[in-house]
């Protein structure tokens, strides 16, 4: 039996970066129309905003450098460089008096898309570096990794689908939930071989 969240808007707020629809275990690219099936994925999210929901305690209580050590301290990744820019935007709500629902969406989204961009930073990267080496046997050079930034600038389905899916990878990991992890793990290699193709063509 999953448990109850107290606030929906983390899983709104979740399922609108991640998820495409309900029920399905539809994983979105960061473009809407880019989405691939991943088994397990909305139970993986549930224990995912389970926790974001018990972390949200210290938003509540305007303790935004609490809550971003509690995420920290789960999933072994530096947040200090969030805590200004949801501290500002929480200020900037306040003062054109916006209710907390909307100042806990833009938490949530704040968090997730530095999650996101954090997780494809440092493991997406060093994903494409290894199997561009295995492939090659080389390091790939600077305009390799400058080639995978425009087509990535240009909307490519490959680079769309991973940020989501490194991310889901990262977790999955955390939460030891090994169905997710393998599919992940099948899709991220998919997704480079194909960014791989691309930046050949």
């Amino acid at each position: 039996m999953m448990t109850e969240i107290q606030n929906e808007m983390l899983q709104l707020g979740v399922y609108a970066l991640v998820v495409r629809g309900q029920g399905q275990d539809l994983l979105m690219g960061t473009n809407v129309n880019d989405f691939v099936k991943v088994t397990g994925l909305e139970k993986l999210l549930h224990l995912f905003i389970t926790d974001l929901d018990h972390y949200f305690s210290f938003i509540y209580k305007g303790d935004v450098a609490g809550y971003l050590n509690a995420l920290e301290d789960k999933f072994s990744v530096d947040l200090s460089q969030l805590q200004q820019n949801i501290e500002v935007n929480i200020q900037g709500m306040k003062e054109t008096d916006s209710d907390d629902i909307m100042i806990h969406y833009l938490v949530i989204t704040k968090t997730l898309e530095y999650l996101r961009k954090t997780f494809f930073d440092t493991v997406g990267w060093d994903w494409i570096k290894k199997m561009y080496k295995d492939e090659t046997g080389m390091i790939p050079p600077k305009k390799i990794l400058n080639e995978i930034n425009r087509i990535d600038a240009k909307a490519d389905i490959n680079i769309s689908l991973l940020y989501n899916l490194i991310f889901v990878h990262y977790i999955a990991k955390i939460y030891d939930e090994k169905s997710v992890i393998k599919s992940s793990n099948d899709l991220i290699n998919k997704s480079i071989n194909g960014v791989l193709v691309s930046i050949k063509n």
